[in-house]
């Protein structure tokens, strides 16, 4: 199976887009609308993968949707507004679309399958290598995997924006309730990720071996038919006898040519996804390691800090890369017409206290610098 990938990039400058939208500045919002809106996005979203999970038989994951929609109905306005109390409320749009178009592809695909008729094949002949039980009916064709990359990293996104609020009290009130339904949401969309990626895998290393057992079967059918031929043929005359061995050797060596050629065939086709299923991981690994120090830059000062956070790259941490993201974040916002307050000078100080080796306070800074460009 020919796998292609037109899309990793134009994926991951999508996701780019939501998480900004994720983590945006403060708006309305506890707008009744946007609150209402995002209720409704959510509720089809986890009925579309309530929908797939049934068309594969998972019980579970359909257990699953269902209690993500029951919690959303039963938070009430004033929870949900909690959440969001110092975000922008997000937008679903994009993954309620992306989860439409699987269920219509799943239908049609089922539907598609219900008039296949039973290969026949030669005596004999090796069957193909059976998949995993797991991976019987899962979608494992680029389009669907796209559209399932989209919704986890959506949920993902919109859960690590929650996160501060989810173990903060505000008000009075705990806020880890209102992010349950979308910690659930996430926990689906991975898990349908996952399953599609490793079924994916799974086909490509199963017709592989196929391959490989069929040209065995082939290689051995030959070799008998050969046998017999020569056999039956060592009555005739010598110049028939000479003519039959000039064609078998012919055969022979035909057959390994083509051998070789399929064999080198499809160790090229494996090595060349193999390379681009690493790609994707460390695209998706620098985006989620991005998002996470994010989440932490905009946590309140004082809070703790992940030791790798505050230590440079030469020796082992993360403490340019923070700085990095910083400056971007002060430049974005500039360039979007909006002021930035004392970010810059903060910003300064903050790689002065860098140079000096003072990493702590270095870190300190970047994280005060980042939320007042933020604000």
């Amino acid at each position: 199976m020919n796998v292609r990938y037109p899309w990793p990039h134009a994926a991951v400058r999508g996701v780019v887009l939501l998480l900004c939208l994720a983590v945006a500045g403060p708006v309305f919002a506890q707008d009744p609308a946007a609150l209402q809106r995002l209720r409704g996005q959510y509720d089809a979203l986890m009925a579309d993968l309530e929908r797939l999970a049934a068309s594969r038989g998972d019980t579970g994951l359909e257990r699953q949707a269902r209690e993500g929609r029951e919690r959303m109905r039963s938070l009430t306005h004033e929870q949900l507004a909690q959440v969001y109390s110092r975000t922008r409320v997000p937008n679903l749009s994009v993954a309620t679309m992306a989860s439409e178009s699987l269920v219509k592809q799943s239908e049609s695909q089922a539907q598609a399958r219900s008039g296949d008729l039973t290969q026949q094949l030669a005596a004999g002949f090796p069957e193909p290598v059976a998949i995993p039980v797991g991976c019987n009916g899962v979608d494992i064709t680029a389009e669907a995997r796209y559209a399932l990359l989209i919704i986890k990293e959506v949920t993902n996104a919109i859960l690590a924006a929650a996160a501060f609020v989810c173990t903060q009290d505000i008000l009075g009130t705990n806020g880890a309730p209102a992010c349950i339904p979308f910690a659930i949401a996430a926990s689906i969309a991975n898990g349908f990720f996952d399953t599609a990626t490793f079924c994916a895998g799974e086909v490509t290393a199963n017709q592989v071996d196929a391959n490989f057992n069929r040209l065995g079967h082939i290689h051995d059918d030959l070799a008998g038919a050969i046998t017999t031929i020569v056999s039956n043929n060592n009555a005739n005359t010598a110049s028939i006898i000479n003519n039959d061995n000039a064609n078998t050797t012919t055969i022979v060596a035909n057959d390994n040519t083509n051998t070789a050629t399929i064999i080198t065939n499809d160790n090229t086709n494996t090595a060349t996804i193999i390379t681009n299923a690493n790609a994707n991981k460390n695209e998706l690994r620098d985006l989620i390691l991005r998002t996470q120090i994010e989440a932490d830059l905009a946590m309140v000062d004082g809070a703790a800090v992940a030791v790798l956070y505050e230590v440079p790259t030469a020796q082992g941490g993360y403490l340019d890369l923070v700085m990095t993201i910083v400056q971007e974040t002060i430049a974005n916002v500039q360039a979007a017409g909006a002021g930035v307050g004392n970010a810059s000078a903060i910003f300064n100080e903050a790689n002065a206290a860098k140079a000096a080796g003072d990493f702590k306070q270095a870190y300190a800074l970047y994280r005060r610098a980042y939320k007042a460009a933020a604000k």
